[in-house]
């Protein structure tokens, strides 16, 4: 893909998630958006979400069956992807759970090359780095120096049932990534995988942000952890809706004559001051101007930075 400046038909799978939910009604939105394929396999959800939608079209496939023949037709006249579905979007996922998402990801975007699609961006996320939220990683951590070329998963988080370590789902998204990187080709198709940082569901206000990881344990009738290292861990990952929202759009539009090769792997965090997290390939590959900063909404930011 080189300068976008033509109108662009995007497929989201997915689109019922966290984050689908956000992405298509902003493309409906944008002018440079000639038109949406939201794809999940929930039909009532999709009607719910979008039926008012007049740019959006929708399509009930379930991505984890073998047979690709409806995503195959789905994808007529379509120009880029933007791949959200996974099999449990929890990093509490097994390997098994990993290995078939991976799997979703390997079909989908083995089609988008046999399609002639321009773009495809795959939501990988910060649990590629997630051992860096432990020590003795985390004490190594120096403003910027969590680059896309580093793998460390292992994330801690917390649910319902006690803490597990997400092994499997970081290790899964880092193969979704490396993946993309070797089927992209210059001159035809070109990706960008994105770690996502944490951009909760709704409002996705900093308040909420949680030491566990889960801002629902309480609901869930637990006490979430009070620890300040790993606070200042999950805060400085946080990403806004604006800034997811500029991100997405960043990631389908930008110009891939200039990068280093036709695929990419880049952060996506706000402008979180004094964070872990390398957001400078980011602007520099795709034009991506992150607006929000997490410490600008936390009353106590001297006690997280500094300690």
């Amino acid at each position: 893909m080189h300068t976008q400046n033509t109108q662009l038909k995007v497929m989201v799978t997915g689109a019922t998630g966290g984050l689908g939910s956000k992405l298509v009604p902003f493309l409906q939105a944008a002018d440079w958006c000639a038109g949406v394929v939201a794809v999940d396999r929930d039909s009532q959800v999709l009607a719910e979400r979008f039926a008012m939608l007049s740019k959006v079209e929708r399509r009930t496939i379930d991505l984890s069956a073998p047979d690709m023949g409806f995503v195959a037709s789905a994808l007529q006249g379509v120009d880029a992807i933007v791949h959200f579905a996974i099999l449990n979007p929890l990093p509490d996922s097994s390997w098994s759970e990993a290995a078939y998402s991976f799997d979703m990801t390997a079909r989908l975007l083995l089609l988008a090359r046999d399609h002639g699609l321009q773009r495809f961006v795959f939501t990988s996320s910060n649990h590629a780095l997630g051992n860096y939220g432990q020590e003795p990683l985390r004490h190594a951590i120096v403003p910027g120096g969590l680059t896309t070329e580093l793998f460390a998963p292992g994330s801690k988080w917390d649910t319902a049932a006690g803490e597990i370590t997400g092994y499997a789902y970081g290790a899964g998204k880092i193969f979704g990534e490396r993946l993309c990187l070797a089927a992209a080709k210059r001159d035809g198709l070109s990706t960008v995988a994105v770690r996502i940082g944490w951009c909760q569901a709704g409002e996705n206000h900093p308040s909420t942000l949680d030491a566990s990881g889960n801002p629902n344990l309480a609901a869930l009738g637990r006490t979430p952890r009070d620890d300040p290292a790993e606070l200042r861990w999950f805060r400085n990952m946080w990403l806004s809706n604006r800034d997811f929202l500029h991100l997405m759009e960043r990631a389908l539009l930008a110009d891939a004559d200039a990068w280093p090769s036709p695929g990419i792997v880049v952060n996506g965090m706000s402008a979180n001051r004094g964070m872990g997290w390398d957001i400078d390939t980011a602007r520099r590959t795709i034009g991506y101007l992150p607006q929000d900063n997490v410490w600008d909404s936390v009353l106590d930011e001297e006690a997280f930075i500094g300690g």
